[in-house]
């Protein structure tokens, strides 16, 4: 009985090591993503993710967006005004004409989904055929 309690207690230490591991690798990895990128890097994804996410539902119909061709997602570019983020404008490529609508549909679907502070960046949509 004592060489399995030896081993138990082994087996518990190393437990104890490998969750200690574990534990302190996600904290490191937790602090380096977060002071890597700072809100305006996070907030220019969000757009890009919400932005994409838009242009493939208003090509589905979702939602009532009926539109006669196809819109494609061209990208995004923005400027910086003191290291912050402002103008923020995604271009999206549209095949036929688009209704102003869906362009609102776009616009508030990304602002509300990603939780955009439209006080503090300037988000705007280009249209181009």
């Amino acid at each position: 009985m004592l060489k399995g309690s030896k081993r138990a207690q082994i087996s518990f230490e190393f437990s104890i090591i490998v969750l200690s591991i574990l534990l302190i690798s996600t904290i490191t990895i937790t602090y380096f993503l977060t002071s890597s990128f700072d809100e305006g890097t996070r907030t220019l994804d969000k757009i890009d993710l919400g932005a994409k996410t838009a242009v493939s539902l208003v090509n589905s119909g979702y939602n009532g967006t009926d539109i006669d061709g196809t819109i494609v997602y061209a990208g995004m570019t923005w400027s910086t005004v003191d290291n912050d983020y402002v103008n923020i404008t995604v271009h999206i490529t549209n095949t036929s004409a688009v209704p102003s609508s869906t362009g609102a549909f776009i616009k508030n679907y990304v602002i509300n989904s990603q939780e955009i502070d439209t006080t503090k960046y300037d988000f705007n949509i280009s249209w181009t055929s």
